[in-house]
């Protein structure tokens, strides 16, 4: 073998090494800048992760306030959450538990896959002065419009047609579909929560009183029609009001065109790729998992608050069936490429992806096309988030930091229900809660904050700058595998003194 010099060897050394610094450098060039509010041995506390945490969630009844005692209330709660997960520790049966691994899994996965999209979606976004414009000066319309449901492709594509020929086909049209003659009517508002088609019809051009938009297909089998009835325009007054609604409309035309944007980058990447389904075993799953998704909302509820681990979670957990479920797990499920999908390793992907249905399922005859839609969507994001851990997604700050506060949250709810059940034979059945944080708990955060004293540091500056406010909110994330933004509120303490850990200066 011949030898390296000396020399060469250094120079060697060098290039690795500038090449891990660029490496790192290009990272931090993607990354979103971050204040450290507080820190807690290892873990920290964002100022972002602290706004998020007080105002996407309800707070207990003792910290609602905006005031400066129940700000310090809310950051000793979060501080004593690092401080029981660090309490935990590595070797407790949650952490060991493979269902919490994969949840705590997949939620770095949507994390990344939510960065993806950041940087083929939203950086990508150049948008012009005209375009804001054109629509700002009509964002302040209420439009008043009649309007026609068509649930066929075919009715749809007939009445479009004839629309184009006269436009008193619809009134025509809604004595045929519904055999009634009062059309419909609503108000549609550039804030109005609608189908992105139906906004896009009427907030993109200036319409005119009587005009016929449509159809709209929003869905596989199901159009819209509108009549214009008419309009009433909210003036922009004052300078602060204009500002609002350029921003307002800004704001949602990135959106729109990040989505475009990022829909092309999914296209190029799932172009060719085909998932095919065991028919024999997809029928199987069907009709043996379609009645946990049909269930009623109150046996939704119960069944998710037996689940230790993700209480939002939208999918029913699979070995609730049994010995159904069991008789299936080697079965061939589905092909994607050339990777062959059984019925077990789709149900550990679920723990990693819950469902997402495309739309809510009303009937039975639904839950089959609904069914496949959501496996073919969670095959689509699978291939995403490759994408994202070949760009190394992973060890993105944000990424990071929404990981960790959900492990940090669940692994703190552990320590707490291990503490309290030591000590509380009956904890099921202890309704007052606040009762049980003054007698229990109380106690136990203030022997933490002694323990760790020495590892805790607070930005005092940046706390007191924080303004809170005093609505309640739960906040949600539509169409994705984990819908709830931040874990539930920690209530472990109602303790407002800030009489441990040092500053960070």
């Amino acid at each position: 073998m011949r030898m390296m010099k000396k020399g060469s060897f250094l120079k060697f050394v060098v290039i690795i090494f500038a090449l891990i610094l660029l490496s790192c450098s290009k990272l931090e060039k993607e990354e979103q800048k971050e204040v450290i509010l507080a820190r807690v041995g290892d873990k920290t506390i964002s100022l972002n992760e602290f706004i998020r945490r007080a105002e996407y969630t309800i707070r207990p009844s003792y910290c609602k306030g905006s005031n400066n005692i129940h700000k310090k209330i809310i950051l000793n709660l979060l501080v004593a959450e690092k401080m029981l997960a660090l309490e935990a520790g590595e070797n407790n049966e949650l952490v060991q538990n493979k269902a919490f691994q994969n949840h705590i899994k997949g939620r770095q996965e949507q994390a990344m896959r939510e960065w993806l999209l950041h940087k083929e979606g939203f950086q990508k976004v150049r948008l012009e002065e005209s375009e804001i414009r054109k629509v700002y000066d009509i964002a302040g319309r209420t439009y008043n419009v009649q309007y026609i449901q068509i649930p066929d492709d075919i009715i749809a594509g007939i009445v479009k047609k004839e629309l184009h020929n006269n436009e008193r086909f619809f009134e025509a049209t809604h004595q045929q579909l519904c055999g009634e003659n009062d059309i419909p009517e609503r108000d549609v508002s550039w804030k109005s929560k609608e189908h992105p088609m139906i906004h896009e019809a009427l907030f993109s051009n200036s319409l005119t009183k009587g005009q016929i938009v449509g159809p709209l297909r929003i869905d596989e089998d199901f159009h819209i029609v509108m009549k214009i009835l008419g309009w009433t325009d909210k003036l922009a007054v004052t300078e602060s009001d204009q500002q609002q609604r350029w921003n307002d409309v800004k704001e949602k035309l990135t959106e729109k065109r990040a989505m475009e944007n990022y829909d092309k980058y999914v296209g190029k990447i799932m172009g060719g790729k085909k998932l095919e389904f065991d028919q024999n075993t997809f029928y199987k799953m069907v009709k043996l998992i379609s009645p946990l998704y049909m269930r009623s909302p109150e046996e939704k509820r119960d069944l998710f608050l037996k689940n230790a681990f993700n209480r939002d979670k939208e999918n029913p957990e699979l070995h609730d069936l049994g010995a159904g479920i069991e008789e299936l797990l080697d079965n061939s499920f589905f092909c994607v490429e050339d990777r062959v999908w059984s019925v077990r390793d789709f149900q550990e992907e679920l723990q990693r992806h819950p469902l997402v249905f495309r739309k809510k399922i009303q009937n039975k005859s639904d839950f089959a096309e609904q069914f496949k839609l959501a496996i073919v969507d969670m095959a689509r994001d699978i291939y995403m988030t490759q994408e994202a851990y070949k760009r190394g997604y992973q060890h993105v700050n944000v990424v990071k930091r929404h990981t960790q506060m959900w492990r940090d949250a669940l692994l703190a709810l552990h320590q707490k229900y291990q503490y309290l059940e030591e000590r509380i034979p009956n904890l099921s059945d202890s309704l007052n809660a606040v009762a049980v944080i003054e007698e229990y708990l109380d106690p136990y955060i203030d022997e933490l904050q002694e323990k760790y004293s020495d590892r805790v540091e607070v930005n005092v500056h940046q706390f007191n700058d924080i303004q809170l406010t005093r609505i309640d909110m739960f906040v949600t994330q539509q169409n994705v595998p984990f819908p709830v933004l931040v874990p539930a509120f920690p209530s472990v303490t109602t303790d407002y003194n800030l009489d441990y850990g040092k500053r960070i200066e």
